[in-house]
């Protein structure tokens, strides 16, 4: 998800790191870069008040480069701050998003597919297939320390940003230096299977988070969602917040608010006939909820793009 410097429609605007959609929160889908350069480059500020990165999982790899201030994101069920000169390596698949109190930074990202880039030309490497292969994890984290790591991740954005005559293929160069470096460095360790337990309920939660994806707009209720993961109400609940930090219509609310503000920005459309196809019954309540997560009213958000 990221914030404008990047070249999209207004339909496209995106979020964080990874540049989600705010339309597709939970998995995106949308083309990165094109097929020939799947790589795409996108800017956040966390004081924007049209910013919110909620919990999503993509199939490509991200990169994140933190300008300014501190940033608190969760990745997988752990809470890990960054600050200035950090950098951030989150692999395909990784559930990722916000923390309840993510801070206040700027950061850039970039997500890319690894796997395309390699199949069109650039040398392949026995690193990369144990990355792709999921033989190994890189760390979430690259400490500003890492000078070297460091130096060749900030000279990959500005290429990015330049697009100067030849930077696809600079800028994937200097995606394989990187890897190269995290190898080098040894910034990554050996795959541990994860416990069945704890990957079903990985695999449940992604799950339910495409089911609010399709079905926001419907009365899903707490018993529809706990039979989809086969789990009991209480449960369910239990489960669900431990892994995201809120309970599930709380979460599924957040997901129509943040629906409700793509429409409010990208069409005229009546404010009852947006809450309505949000999934809210209650306009007063659509009101109030949309309150609780903006900080405004619907109206005085749509304005903010006038």
């Amino acid at each position: 998800m990221a914030y404008f410097l990047v070249k999209y429609n207004k339909s496209d605007i995106i979020f964080i790191m990874k540049e989600m959609e705010i339309v597709e929160p939970v998995k995106e889908t949308q083309q990165r870069g094109t097929v020939l350069f799947p790589m795409q480059y996108n800017y956040c500020n966390t004081s924007n008040p049209f910013y919110d990165l909620w919990i999503h999982w993509h199939t490509e790899f991200e990169i994140i480069r933190i300008l300014s201030g501190t940033y608190n994101l969760c990745i997988a069920e752990s809470e890990i701050q960054f600050n200035q000169g950090d950098i951030a390596i989150l692999p395909p698949r990784i559930i990722h998003g916000d923390a309840e109190d993510k801070g206040e930074c700027k950061y850039e990202s970039v997500v890319f597919d690894l796997e395309m880039i390699r199949l069109h030309g650039y040398a392949s490497d026995n690193f990369i297939n144990r990355i792709i292969s999921s033989e190994i994890t890189l760390n979430y984290k690259i400490p500003s320390t890492q000078k070297d790591i460091l130096n060749v991740v900030n000279s990959f954005f500005e290429c990015l940003q330049s697009e100067r005559p030849g930077y696809e293929s600079i800028a994937s160069g200097y995606l394989l230096v990187i890897f190269g470096l995290i190898e080098k460095n040894k910034l990554y360790t050996q795959k541990e299977i994860l416990p069945a337990k704890k990957r079903v309920r990985t695999e449940k939660l992604e799950i339910i988070l495409d089911l609010m994806r399709r079905k926001y707009s419907t009365d899903i209720s707490l018993e529809e969602m706990a039979d989809a993961a086969g789990f009991s109400p209480k449960y369910f609940c239990r489960i669900f917040r431990e892994m995201t930090g809120k309970a599930p219509v709380e979460y599924l609310n957040w997901f129509r608010v943040n629906r409700a503000c793509s429409m409010l920005r990208e069409s005229n459309e009546k404010l009852q006939d947006i809450s309505r196809k949000c999934g809210f019954k209650d306009f007063s309540y659509f009101i109030k909820i949309f309150h609780k997560y903006k900080g405004t009213t619907p109206l005085k958000y749509r304005r903010l793009e006038e």
